[in-house]
């Protein structure tokens, strides 16, 4: 007898344009599980959930992907594990903005109805502790979602060369870890025409910089998500103080202006005395939609001194589907082409485990 079809009921939404594919039934999570050992529950024994959800034929290399984790009761938070063509991060703020304006749309949370605006504030149980939101409702929509990280800081520069050009690489973390690039004298701009050209660069900025800095997280003491490269512009419209599009390491890239990096960029900003506390900070992404930020508070843990970080932005869903994977398709458990060789299969526990090996400290 053949084993059965497996199937995932999703959510499709894009949060400034950045997609977000929310997986409501199939990732058999149970309710109230913690979110860290749900994703390693995930990567150990069902990976396939993540390459079916994020992966080609049904996604391709820039999708992204939040398995929902029910509540015990009615009135708790929901968990998150998030998944990417790369991996699972710790945290993705576009896709915060996405998962929880489907819970709302969808009718997991109460709280849309005709009438005035209004603000609703809940919380998100991601890998990376608890998320603090609120959701802006207007009528039968949701208008907009801020969330909150706890703790973004900066780490500090590290020179580099991209193009024959000495830069400098400005390190800091927000849920991930980041690397800020000036693309000025690099005779390129954050433009959707030039995406693949940067794509490229980031490959060779992202080993220079992992062989000249420890990337273990402190505040755990264990590899995160590696660094992600963040090119970093002027800005084309006139109430956004930057512009950037940002790259992960399995050559994606935000089409948002990326949520987790523009905490990590106002933390910068802030260590080096350029942003204050309560200031505005409005970041525009590569399709000229923004995230509107701000440094809350400082924070200090474990002796390492941050924000508190907040970053607002809308998300709207574009559709409801069922995926499913024919037990004789020999690619039913997706596959990636471009950017390198083509992933597939079992091949896919190559890349799903980053190893950081010791590295220089500046």
């Amino acid at each position: 007898m053949n084993p059965p079809v497996r199937r995932l009921q999703v959510v499709d939404s894009h949060t400034c344009g950045q997609p977000t594919r929310v997986i409501i039934t199939g990732a058999s999570l149970p309710p109230g599980a913690d979110p860290g050992a749900a994703r390693e529950e995930l990567r150990t024994q069902r990976d396939w959930v993540r390459r079916v959800a994020v992966m080609e034929p049904r996604g391709h290399r820039s999708m992204f992907a939040a398995a929902l984790i029910p509540p015990v009761t009615s009135r708790g938070d929901f968990g998150v594990v998030y998944m990417d063509s790369y991996g699972y991060p710790n945290m993705c703020g576009h896709a915060t903005i996405g998962v929880v304006t489907t819970l709302f749309e969808e009718g997991f949370i109460p709280g849309l109805a005709a009438g005035h605006p209004a603000d609703v504030d809940l919380a998100l149980l991601t890998p990376a502790g608890r998320v603090e939101l609120r959701a802006h409702l207007a009528g039968e929509h949701v208008e907009s979602v801020a969330f909150r990280i706890p703790m973004a800081y900066y780490l500090g520069p590290v020179d580099i060369r991209v193009r024959d050009v000495d830069k400098t690489a400005e390190l800091a973390y927000g849920g991930q870890w980041y690397a800020f690039i000036d693309v000025a004298g690099l005779g390129i701009g954050v433009e959707r025409e030039s995406v693949d050209e940067l794509v490229r660069m980031s490959v060779a900025a992202r080993a220079e910089i992992e062989r000249n800095i420890d990337l273990s997280d402190p505040m755990t003491g264990t590899p995160p998500h590696p660094v992600n490269v963040v090119w970093v512009d002027s800005p084309r419209r006139p109430d956004a103080d930057a512009r950037n599009v940002a790259i992960s390491p399995a050559g994606s890239f935000d089409r948002s202006p990326c949520g987790t990096a523009t905490c990590a960029r106002m933390a910068a900003l802030m260590a080096r005395g350029q942003l204050a506390v309560g200031d505005p900070f409005i970041n525009e992404g590569l399709m000229g939609t923004v995230y509107r930020g701000r440094a809350v508070a400082e924070a200090t843990r474990r002796g390492i001194t941050g924000i508190v970080a907040e970053v607002a932005g809308s998300a709207w869903v574009t559709g409801r589907s069922e995926l499913t994977v024919d037990p004789r398709d020999p690619l039913g458990d997706g596959y990636l082409v471009g950017g390198g060789p083509a992933i597939g299969g079992a091949a896919l526990d190559n890349v799903i485990r980053p190893t950081v090996g010791a590295r220089r400290t500046p």
